[in-house]
């Protein structure tokens, strides 16, 4: 839910897309910290966060949702 004005964008604290690609980065540092093999979902986190500062939400939205999948995968 937003605290701002109806007709006005949600500020970055309040973006849905950036607040995933945040925390697929931490998710990403601390599977790498723990000897994880990580180096594609990390080209996948680039990838969406490249569509996301060109300003395509909607696909950055795609790609780190995909990341999520592929991370949910992952052997524990």
């Amino acid at each position: 839910m937003t605290t701002g004005p109806e007709d006005e964008p949600p500020s970055p604290e309040e973006d849905r897309t950036a607040n995933r690609l945040r925390l697929a980065a931490r998710l990403l540092s601390v599977l790498r910290a723990g000897g994880a093999d990580v180096d594609r979902e990390l080209r996948a986190l680039a990838a969406a966060h490249s569509a996301f500062v060109k300003g395509d939400a909607r696909r950055a939205g795609e790609l780190v949702d995909a990341l999520f999948a592929e991370l949910d995968r992952l052997p524990r």
